[in-house]
């Protein structure tokens, strides 16, 4: 799972107006979740505080979480979780990086 496309498919928004929520050209939102280039993770960060102040998230995630799920090497983490709620995803991706840092 894309962190970009799983937080956008969380607001139900399509990526014209993702882009436009963030004030970020479209074309980023498109090259991200296309794995042409990924976003820094300040900005996944900054896009977490958005939708944690949104209502959108129940917290911000912290820059660990942010690492983890941004980095395209733990790809094969997400490819497990189905394609329900996209919400219920990234809580369970957290809990797997919470676990993955303890050990």
């Amino acid at each position: 799972m894309n962190i970009i496309r799983a937080l956008r498919t969380i607001t139900k928004m399509s990526q014209n107006r993702f882009a436009a929520y963030l004030g970020i050209p479209v074309a980023n939102i498109q090259h991200w979740e296309q794995g042409v280039s990924t976003p820094p993770s300040y900005l996944v960060a900054l896009i977490s505080r958005v939708m944690k102040h949104e209502g959108y998230l129940s917290r911000e995630m912290t820059p660990l979480e942010v690492e983890a799920l941004n980095d395209p090497r733990e790809a094969s983490a997400h490819e497990h979780l189905s394609p329900g709620s996209e919400a219920d995803d990234i809580a369970e991706l957290i809990k797997l990086i919470e676990n993955k840092t303890k050990e």
